[in-house]
């Protein structure tokens, strides 16, 4: 007897995993869903993307929505092979009702998952997941692995909303810092970091930036550049912002140089030496576009790829 229930699974499976689209042009995220803050790793098989998935016209704060997170895999952005939901909420536990930003690296064989998970009532925390095969993942702990209530600096209540979010890891010389949203007692918007040896335990080391305006820093970002370390980040009046320093722990107050409006959580994919190739979503639409930050330029903004000639320079074909 045929099973139709399962070949009704099958075949939504597979029209989800196949969909295509002109993706330069319209952007990727799958089909039906929105894409917002996302990491993209490269291996073997080719560039793996994890990102926040909805249900459009739905607020990430409502419970229900935001509960898992969309995985997809690309040889050269233009086809991508959208694979099945990889990591969900927890039923029951400290983030029940939400899961935000993740953020994907490796270590020793191992990949590290690094993501926001919330309460139902929007109450936020960081927690790690490893996997060996990108798409199997496993909770390093029953807890957060940073919880800013135990900061004398943060304001971070158990109950109520919370921010603690958008995890970003760098790794310098043998010290991992992670880069995160929060915000201080005295009602600042900050970037705060935390330092591990090896990626479970982490220690808290304070601020990183604190803004002198109200909105949030968004999303946050660090990259290396001729010896200056820049720190990305959104949410000030819809730009994708970053500020500098000569120092990774720390950038002094400054005003925020905007890169370009409407869009946030930038990746970076590849460098050419002052140019790179990178990746983002738009407000307008939450999809993930990509886009050439050129540092040569007198004022440095993202001119999006619409074309596959443009990839060439990066050596995707």
């Amino acid at each position: 007897m045929k099973n139709l229930d399962f070949e009704c699974y099958k075949d939504a499976v597979q029209k989800h995993e196949n969909h295509q689209e002109d993706w330069l042009k319209t952007g990727y995220a799958p089909q039906g869903y929105y894409l917002k803050d996302f990491c993209i790793i490269k291996t073997d098989e080719g560039f793996h993307l994890f990102h926040i998935a909805g249900t459009p016209g739905v607020s990430c704060c409502l419970p229900g929505n935001e509960i898992w997170f969309g995985h997809g895999v690309t040889k050269g952005f233009l086809n991508w092979r959208t694979l099945s939901p990889c990591f969900y909420i927890q039923p029951g536990s400290w983030d029940a009702g939400h899961v935000f930003a993740p953020h994907v690296l490796a270590r020793n064989g191992t990949f590290w998952m690094f993501y926001t998970g919330c309460g139902i009532d929007n109450t936020q925390r960081i927690g790690a997941a490893i996997s060996d095969d990108l798409q199997s993942w496993k909770r390093v702990s029953g807890k957060p692995v940073i919880r800013p209530e135990e900061f004398d600096w943060a304001f971070c209540p158990t109950e109520k909303g919370s921010a603690c979010r958008d995890p970003h890891v760098c790794k310098w010389g043998d010290e991992y810092s992670m880069y995160y949203t929060a915000v201080t007692k005295q009602g600042k918007a900050c970037v705060a970091r935390a330092i591990s040896s090896d990626l479970v335990n982490w220690t808290d080391a304070g601020l990183a930036y604190v803004s002198a305006g109200s909105a949030h820093c968004e999303s946050s970002n660090v990259q290396k550049q001729d010896g200056i370390y820049l720190l990305f980040f959104g949410g000030h009046y819809e730009y994708w912002s970053y500020v500098i320093s000569d120092n990774p722990n720390v950038w002094p107050s400054q005003a925020p140089i905007p890169l370009k409006k409407g869009i946030t959580a930038m990746e970076v994919i590849r460098r050419n030496e002052n140019r790179w190739l990178v990746a983002y979503f738009k407000f307008a639409c939450y999809r993930m576009f990509l886009g050439i930050l050129d540092w040569s330029q007198a004022n440095p903004t993202i001119h999006e790829i619409r074309t596959a000639a443009a990839l060439a320079e990066f050596g995707i074909k």
